[in-house]
């Protein structure tokens, strides 16, 4: 048995390992030898992870109670499907079933999904379930990864989006749009690491553009907060989230609120009722001609994360997003001592510095390819207490 474990999307599994530990902040997040299945070590709130899923960008499902193998050949259909019997005769659970099975990273040569799904389904059977395709009340997932030879069935909490795809979420889809803006997936991921789980705290997004950040928030219903220099951009934005949430009007704006103001001044521009009870900070800064005139892409951001502190809890997170060169060989996650980082704009051991001495301790840094010549950084910080 190897209890929990989450099956990631693939367009970043290393971003959506982090955005799992943020979101199950008292569980330990394992590794297994597949890069799309990791192992969410102690106890699980069942209901609770069906909602967390609902809102994840970059976990597809978790296995309950689950069985995981290296599928070697000669004698693992038998094993695997004792395990399986082993793990369902052990399961207090009852009624009506599905299975449902899915190849990630590739197929697993003369495995077939289907047929060890049937098998599956027939050793439920025989245990007292009865068949329910259209609705049942458990499911069983059956998970073949490629890649890593590696085999996992358990008991199914999947994705059921009610939100729809997130291209339909695209900017060039927003009654207001800019023509560079971040893809839904990611700017989904930025808020939820920066948030964690949902709570009664806020995130801010402090040049919030057209709203790419806030309408993620809004949407999985979080509470929200973002500014804009710009009554354009302000109104914009607004605009777009009330397109996204299909409503005429905000009418809880103790929940959603987007307002002309400086990021680098936050204290004065963020309304006194949202003080201390912002757990996270989301910001793709301007690069180029920024609208905060002479402020150099360096020192608005440094200006930004001071000023972030007079209305942050205590121990509130920030994800930045930074324009840098592309690494000449694709990596998903960098070390921060890494040579390979080269900001468009500064040094990188410089930003490092700036971080440490305003109290910001990484947690963590991944790379996005854009194109040819430009990529992202993702950055994860903590707040280190002030004294």
């Amino acid at each position: 048995m190897a209890g929990n474990i989450a099956c990631l999307r693939g367009w970043h599994p290393a971003l959506a390992k982090a955005e799992l530990s943020a979101l199950f902040p008292e569980n330990e997040i394992k590794p297994l030898e597949s890069h799309r299945m990791v192992e969410v070590s102690g106890d699980l709130n069942l209901l609770e992870a069906t909602k967390v899923i609902q809102y994840s960008s970059g976990v597809r499902a978790i296995l309950s109670d689950s069985i995981i193998m290296n599928w070697d050949g000669e004698g693992s259909m038998e094993r695997f499907l004792h395990q399986v019997s082993v793990m369902i005769e052990d399961s207090p659970k009852t009624g009506s079933f599905s299975v449902s099975h899915w190849h990630q990273e590739g197929k697993i040569k003369g495995l077939s999904g289907s047929k060890i799904a049937g098998m599956i389904g027939g050793l439920a059977g025989r245990n007292g379930f009865t068949i329910d395709l259209d609705n049942p009340e458990h499911k069983l997932g059956l998970v073949i990864d490629g890649a890593s030879n590696m085999v996992a069935c358990g008991w199914l909490i999947d994705y059921i989006s009610t939100e729809g795809n997130s291209n339909t979420r695209r900017a060039t889809e927003r009654p207001f749009f800019k023509p560079i803006s971040l893809d839904p997936k990611l700017a989904r991921l930025a808020v939820n690491l920066a948030g964690g789980p949902l709570d009664d705290n806020a995130v801010l997004d402090p040049m919030t553009g057209t709203g790419g950040f806030v309408i993620e928030a809004v949407m999985v219903g979080r509470k929200a907060i973002a500014l804009d220099l710009e009554q354009e951009m302000v109104d914009g934005a607004m605009k777009n989230v009330l397109w996204a949430l299909s409503s005429e009007e905000v009418t809880d704006p103790s929940r959603i609120q987007i307002i002309k103001g400086d990021a680098t001044d936050l204290r004065n521009s963020v309304p006194s009722n949202w003080h201390q009870k912002i757990s996270g900070m989301v910001l793709d800064p301007p690069y180029g001609r920024n609208s905060h005139g002479s402020l150099s892409h360096f020192k608005l951001i440094e200006n930004t994360l001071h000023s972030f502190r007079d209305v942050a809890n205590d121990d509130a997170t920030i994800v930045l997003i930074l324009p840098i060169h592309p690494l000449q060989e694709k990596k998903l996650e960098l070390d921060e001592d890494s040579e390979e980082i080269k900001l468009l704009h500064g040094e990188w051991t410089s930003f490092k510095q700036m971080l440490k001495n305003d109290k910001w301790t990484i947690k963590g840094i991944w790379v996005e390819h854009v194109h040819s010549s430009l990529g992202r950084l993702i950055l994860h910080a903590s707040s280190v207490p002030q004294d």
